[in-house]
């Protein structure tokens, strides 16, 4: 999942990131992106939240076409830091 440059700058002074966010496709559901994200990449995932967007009608000289549809997908983690400090 490559990051913005703001993301990349909030990772570079925090060691963390607080929210995602990426597109995939429309077939997948919140609880796979969760447990797919916490399975292959070991993040602590707080909440999942997706939008469902219709692929643009475009116009070119050979007629009419459709881009994919797609889901975004925002993806908000734990604050493990926090946890472990209340903890001690």
């Amino acid at each position: 999942m490559p990051l913005s440059e703001g993301q990349q700058k909030a990772f570079e002074t925090n060691g963390t990131l607080k929210q995602v966010a990426f597109q995939t496709v429309p077939s997948v559901s919140k609880p796979e992106l969760k447990k797919y994200l916490e399975s292959v990449y070991g993040l602590n995932v707080a909440t999942v939240r997706t939008l469902n967007y219709e692929g643009a009608k475009k116009r070119s000289k050979h007629g009419f076409f459709r881009r994919p549809d797609y889901k975004k997908v925002y993806v908000t983690f734990k604050n493990t830091k926090k946890a472990e400090s209340s903890s001690a």
